[in-house]
């Protein structure tokens, strides 16, 4: 009796290993077929059964067929009536064949596989056929693309170098190279409809699969953190960004957000290790050491903007711009007290020269002008404080510094006045101008300029 009992639980176990692997084949050809939405449930058990569930093949299938689920399901999305030919080749790739179709204005039928056809009238989209759209569309639960993405990881585990030349996706690598591309074309999609964390999340995913494929994608790493830019996502942008930087990323662009998203929070040392990490990738590049310079400029680091300016400028001798910076930095060097004397009047002579080279290759260049003059004006005022300070017994120093100072306001006259040409109603310059002729006596000009003073 007890033998009959052994012979039965025998075959029984038989018989329910024969039923999963049963189960296996019926989801292979339902695969096969195009019949996905049939073809889930049959692998879902056969991925649960200790039969089978240890199995490369059941994983490799179920990734397949989850894969196939979703492109039918998706295969229609964004094909609306009057939408380009273009744009249906970049939703579907080209078609397996085309054909005239009478029955529309210049139309044609465009044949996809799994008897999906799309009907063109002048080169746009009319209408779409088909079959089992719904069935598709019903059983797509939204999470299948994970499923998939979960179980060619299982497939691999078992075995890596599986195989099934019959089917497409071979393997499965080559599935999870097919899902991680469909995160990248959601993303995209998501991109353009301005959902940014949609969009943000779906290249995410491309990205861990890419990730785990042990391949980088930098393109894909840069539209990650271009849609947390877009986003204002500050967190994300630094870590896909310096990702890009520490692989030594040519996008000038990627060094440039770094430091300003590092001076957003105040971190100016990042800011500048940014920008010379791009340096040291792109020595040369303008935009890199402008950038740097400016950092420098606004945080009063003078030496160190002087030393990038002076580069920058050797690089581009003809732009007036850099020379107008040069200039500028220099006066900064000049009113700064953490100077020494003859610090500040080195700098000032560097300055004067910046603002001359300036104006040399731009004439009109107002602001070049009212520093020049500005710099020449102020040197004066303070020596004329210096010589009315001085005892009555030193009238031959009292002499020689007001000497000076009016030899100084005299440099300075025909660029105040080039200011005021330029620009007739500025006040400061008008302000400047005043106090020039009245210093050296130029009563004339004193008169006319209050004149208009008096008149604004």
């Amino acid at each position: 009796m007890k033998r009959i009992s052994l012979v039965l639980i025998i075959a029984l176990m038989a018989n329910m290993a024969m039923a999963q692997g049963n189960a296996v084949a019926s989801a292979y050809n339902y695969l096969k077929n195009g019949q996905p939405q049939k073809a889930m449930p049959e692998i879902d058990k056969a991925s649960e059964h200790e039969g089978t569930k240890d199995e490369a093949k059941t994983w490799f299938y179920k990734g397949n067929i989850y894969l196939q689920l979703y492109t039918f399901a998706h295969m229609t999305d964004g094909i609306v009536k009057g939408v380009s030919e273009d744009d249906v080749v970049m939703r579907l790739s080209q078609p397996e064949r085309k054909r005239n179709y009478g029955k529309l204005e210049n139309g044609e039928r465009w044949y996809y596989p799994y008897d999906f056809t799309v009907y063109f009238s002048n080169g746009k989209v009319d209408h779409y056929e088909f079959d089992d759209e719904e069935s598709y569309k019903s059983a797509e639960k939204g999470d299948v693309l994970e499923v998939a993405h979960q179980a060619y990881l299982k497939c691999i585990q078992l075995d890596p170098k599986f195989i099934k030349f019959e089917l497409n996706p071979q393997t499965a690598e080559l599935g999870l190279q097919k899902i991680s591309q469909m995160y990248y074309n959601d993303g995209i999609t998501k991109f353009k409809a301005e959902n940014l964390d949609a969009a943000f999340s779906a290249f995410v995913k491309a990205g861990v699969i890419k990730s785990e494929l042990g391949d980088v994608d930098s393109n894909l790493v840069l539209y990650t953190g271009y849609v947390a830019e877009k986003n204002k996502d500050t967190a994300n942008v630094l870590k896909y960004y310096n990702e890009l930087a520490d692989k030594g990323s040519y996008n000038i662009a990627v060094y440039v957000t770094l430091a300003n998203m590092y001076i957003g929070k105040k971190d100016v040392d990042a800011a500048i290790a940014s920008i010379q990490k791009g340096r040291k990738i792109i020595p040369s590049n303008q935009n890199l050491l402008l950038t740097e310079a400016n950092i420098y400029l606004e945080n009063d680091r003078a030496i160190e903007a002087e030393k990038i300016l002076l580069e920058a400028a050797a690089a581009d001798p003809k732009n007036a711009n850099l020379q107008y910076a040069i200039g500028a930095n220099y006066d900064k060097m000049v009113n700064d007290t953490s100077y020494n004397q003859e610090q500040q009047a080195d700098a000032m002579v560097k300055g004067i020269a910046a603002y001359k080279n300036a104006l040399e290759l731009n004439p009109d260049y107002f602001d070049a002008a009212y520093n020049m003059g500005a710099m020449l004006n102020n040197r004066a005022s303070a020596l004329i404080v210096e010589a009315s300070n001085l005892p009555l017994k030193q009238a031959k120093k009292y002499d020689a510094l007001m000497k000076e100072a009016t030899d100084l306001l005299l440099e300075a006259k025909p660029y105040l006045e080039k200011c005021h040409t330029l620009q007739p109603k500025d006040k400061n310059t008008m302000i400047m101008l005043k106090g020039v002729y009245s210093q050296t006596k130029d009563y004339d000009s004193f008169k006319k300029i209050k004149a208009e003073m008096d008149a604004l």
